[in-house]
């Protein structure tokens, strides 16, 4: 078994990605980021891929433009649409016995089975379109059961989340205060904040791969207006919050107002994304009710797309009208139609927007059936916003939950940090008192403390660096989850970090002050 094969059984997927030329070989398509920050993309990518053929398949092309149709599509199956049709053409093979010899070949379970059933169809002469149109209703309803089932792992997740990272925080404040009873050791202390750190990395980790592969925005060459400026100011305030949070630490000496620096510069990026999202689901709403008007005018007259676009209520556009006016608009100054379909889907910025119309429109340009391309494409887009609907239940009360737990978290830590200091503090200065005074032959042991339980002296730098790191750590991690929970864009990130890095450096200034003037009469108060 070749390297890359053994690679895509060990993540058992491959590259869903829209750009680039579509691979010929499912060994040879291009991999993503890896197998650990990689969803699962098959279910979906084959429910699109479905959807397309029963569209196209309603214009009766021929089986050779429908496999090239698929393996145009560039999706997760399309390179095994693409080894049939290599196969039919170079080798001379009949489509049945391509399908079963790149059935053999599948590494994918669930392309090996539609495969199989797809070569069977062919072989006993059923037409292609009523194949294609009962498999997408079959993979509509695994994809359905699959996306829910992934949805309740996923409330089940977010709920141990929470756990989780009260738990790392309880063994960090255990390890803190025994470390005044008895030395620990700086080696155990690190193992002691990685462990805590590493748990909570595992539990963001686990909800990123457990949440459904539902990308909201599209990733095309063009771009809406809000992608561009989300891009623009991405590109000028990362780096900026960088910069000038670094500066702030070096000129005040302040982490906690670098921290809220850095938040508030970035915090334009995720906001920018959050609308961004918001436009995209309005429009993912209203797609599938003006698909099927369309398909369903354009048959009932006869007539083109763009003549039937005349003739729906604007009403029943929603949101998508000022998108639909400068499509007419490029129609009706010379734009080729394809051209200015194509740039509407781009102007959306939805990825489901681009999957749905790409079908409708590239069947109703074939000479298909309107009406059936409209339904097919509509009911994917229907139950896909579905499916978010019950997606949001479950990610926006972690959502509201997350920011609060971190300035809970962050806050308990840097806390009994200044507890400990204080401590700390007092005990070198009673320690300091005793050395000047009489010395007593008596042990510790002798008048009844155990050697084990006397209070050491400890380095609190080394405890503060810590716990420092800790804090941080949880900041980016409490700033990943809830976009691993929510979906969508990964610049979402930018709003949650934001959030956790303003409550972190919030907590930074504002706690030790008060845990300060709360133990202050202690401090200064003279040992006899």
């Amino acid at each position: 078994m070749s390297f890359i094969k053994f690679w895509q059984r060990l993540r058992g997927k491959v590259s869903s990605k829209e750009d680039g030329p579509p691979g010929r070989d499912p060994a040879l398509a291009r991999l993503k980021s890896g197998w650990l920050f990689d969803p699962d993309a098959n279910q979906y990518d084959l429910l699109t891929v479905l959807t397309y053929l029963s569209c196209v398949a309603s214009a009766n092309v021929s089986r050779e433009q429908l496999f090239d149709a698929a393996a145009r599509l560039n999706y997760g199956p399309s390179p095994y649409f693409a080894q049939v049709a290599n196969l039919v053409s170079s080798l001379g093979h009949d489509f049945t016995t391509a399908c079963q010899v790149v059935s053999d070949s599948a590494d994918d379970e669930v392309m090996r089975q539609f495969l199989l059933r797809f070569g069977n169809s062919l072989a006993s002469g059923e037409p292609e379109a009523v194949f294609l149109e009962r498999e997408t209703h079959v993979q509509m309803e695994d994809y359905t059961n699959a996306y829910e089932t992934d949805l309740e792992s996923l409330r089940k997740w977010t709920d141990a989340f929470v756990a989780l990272m009260v738990s790392a925080n309880l063994v960090v404040l255990v390890a803190l205060i025994s470390n005044m009873i008895y030395a620990l050791g700086s080696v155990l202390i690190v193992t002691v904040e990685l462990v805590a750190i590493s748990t909570a990395a595992l539990g963001a980790w686990l909800i990123y791969r457990i949440a459904p592969f539902d990308p909201v925005v599209h990733k095309l060459r063009d771009k809406s207006p809000e992608q561009k400026l989300m891009s623009l100011l991405a590109r000028i305030l990362f780096p900026a919050a960088l910069l000038m949070g670094l500066i702030a630490y070096l000129a005040f000496q302040s982490m906690g107002l670098a921290l809220i620096i850095a938040g508030l510069l970035i915090l334009p990026v995720g906001i920018v994304t959050h609308l961004l999202e918001r436009k995209v689901d309005a429009r993912d709403r209203d797609i599938a009710d003006f698909l099927r008007s369309l398909g369903g005018v354009t048959a009932a007259r006869g007539s083109t797309v763009i003549e039937s676009l005349d003739h729906i209520d604007r009403r029943a556009i929603g949101s998508l009208e000022p998108e639909l006016k400068r499509l007419l608009t490029r129609v009706a100054v010379g734009v080729e139609t394809s051209r200015a379909w194509l740039r509407f889907m781009a102007e959306t910025g939805s990825e489901l927007v681009h999957r749905v119309v790409r079908s409708f429109w590239d069947a109703v340009n074939l000479g298909g059936d309107p009406e059936k391309a409209g339904r097919f494409s509509a009911d994917m887009a229907l139950r896909v916003s579905l499916l978010r609907a019950k997606r949001k239940l479950v990610s926006s009360t972690f959502n509201y939950v997350v920011v609060p737990m971190h300035i809970a978290l962050a806050g308990t830590l840097v806390f009994m940090t200044e507890i400990v200091s204080a401590f700390n503090t007092k005990l070198v200065q009673a320690q300091a008192v005793v050395g000047s005074e009489q010395p007593t032959t008596l042990s510790p042991e002798e008048i009844g403390i155990p050697g084990a339980l006397a209070f050491q002296e400890f380095d609190t730098s080394f405890i503060t660096f810590m716990v420092m790191t800790v804090v941080l750590s949880l900041t980016l991690i409490n700033a990943f989850a809830p976009r691993a929970a929510a979906g969508g864009h990964n610049f979402k990130m930018a709003l949650f970090g934001a959030l956790t890095l303003c409550a972190t450096g919030v907590v930074l200034l504002l706690v030790p002050p008060m845990a300060s003037s709360m133990f202050s009469d202690t401090l200064i108060q003279p040992t006899s």
